[in-house]
């Protein structure tokens, strides 16, 4: 991923430096770590070269080497420092020292200035505070002491600030909403967070680790879909990470097949709820009030009264609803709501095989151009329609009944 460039150089010139001073297994971490942050030919070229030494290198080789080789001395004007905790050595600045203890001395609930952020900022500019401090902060990336709680509270400001709901909740009464005394979230459908524009953010916010939350940002496997509700639609990644360079990514994978499995959910549930309204449809039981597709019961055709959608519904049993007008309203009101979610359900679909069609084309090696330029060309025809549903006044009028 391209912003991870500029750290994956950092990496391996660290590997550079742990070469230079005889650690062959320190230039072998860092440069794995380069490669897995941001691969490039030198990086791979350095590794093969590293570990081809290191097999062909004696044991004693290897220690009169190190014994003959004594780490260079620091440079004066580097303000690097290394804190060693076993046999592990973390290093850290004294910019990203600082840093962790101007979030530490933030209050656990006081999001903005642990964003550095004012109230008044735009969600571009959360997000953009977020990617900045996400990766100062990164355990991996910063050996200060406290960084890993500092991370965490990054995390949890960024969780609670990208959120519109969240943020409108804390805004109001200044605790968290995510709290069990703070209320919580107006409860929605299927527990998915439906929210206006182009933004990164998490589904199932609350049961996303810090750690979960990062790779999201900044892995550069996975792939995107789209979440119409509002006048835009939400991006999501839905990211599956790469197993380690020394095998131990089993637990990793397993974490990340169960948050895969949370954002997938909403659409399981729209799966099995289609399913069971057209088993419902084949028995001899009655029948349900309306149906969005013409069948052997629902045989009369009819429209909303607001967005005009068509529905179709048993003749005899719907006419105690056409007697009565607010009855009629409150039925077609169900009607409008269930149509939105479906079309919501199809635009997920369309928007997630199209990325895939783009991953495809792209390749891991070559990419095919006329593919690529056939999938990002490809249309959306239930995305568009609920973009140009999403300009009425009425949408956001069913969004609200969507979410009571």
């Amino acid at each position: 991923m391209e912003v991870n460039r500029d750290e994956a150089i950092r990496c391996l010139d660290i590997a550079h430096s742990r070469l230079a001073s005889g650690n062959i297994t320190g230039a072998i971490k860092f440069a794995q770590k380069s490669i897995n942050l941001f691969p490039t030919p030198e990086a791979q070229a350095f590794l093969k070269r590293v570990e081809s030494r290191k097999t062909t290198q004696t044991p004693n080789e290897s220690n009169n080497h190190r014994s003959a080789s004594p780490p260079p001395p620091p440079s004066p004007s580097s303000s690097s420092r290394e804190h060693k905790q076993g046999r592990q050595t973390r290093e850290y600045t004294t910019e990203q020292a600082e840093a962790v203890k101007r979030i530490r001395a933030c209050g656990v609930h006081d999001f903005y200035a642990i964003l550095g952020i004012s109230k008044e900022v735009s969600d571009s500019e959360v997000k953009k505070a977020y990617r900045k401090l996400a990766l100062q902060m990164h355990p991996d990336k910063n050996g200060a002491p406290g960084a890993d709680e500092a991370f965490k509270m990054v995390s949890k400001a960024f969780q609670v600030l990208s959120d519109p709901q969240k943020r409108a909740a804390f805004d109001e009464n200044g605790v968290d909403p995510d709290s069990r005394n703070s209320g919580g979230m107006p409860p929605g459908f299927g527990g998915a967070r439906f929210n206006n524009g182009f933004s990164n953010g998490a589904v199932f916010a609350d049961e996303i680790s810090p750690e979960e939350l990062f790779n999201m940002f900044f892995n550069a496997d996975g792939f995107h879909s789209a979440t119409f509700v509002g006048p835009g639609f939400r991006a999501r990644r839905f990211q599956p990470r790469r197993a380690s360079p020394n095998g131990d990514g089993a637990q990793e994978q397993q974490s990340s097949a169960i948050l895969t499995f949370l954002q997938l959910l909403p659409l399981i549930l729209l799966f099995f709820f289609s399913l069971s309204s057209n088993w419902l449809t084949q028995t001899p039981e009655p029948m349900p009030a309306y149906s969005l597709h013409q069948t052997d019961y629902h045989t009369q055709s009819r429209y909303t009264h607001s967005l005009n959608v068509p529905y179709y519904v048993d003749p005899k049993s719907f006419s105690s609803f056409e007697q009565n007008p607010r009855r009629l309203h409150k039925f077609e009101d169900n009607v409008e709501v269930t149509f939105v979610k479906l079309l919501t359900s199809h635009c997920n679909n369309e928007a997630i095989f199209k990325q895939r069609r783009i991953n495809e084309a792209r390749g891991w090696v070559f990419q095919d151009e006329e593919k690529l330029k056939e999938a990002q060309h490809m249309k959306l025809p239930n995305c568009e329609k609920l973009m140009d549903l999403s300009k009425t006044k009425r949408y956001n009028e069913v969004r609200r009944m969507m979410r009571s």
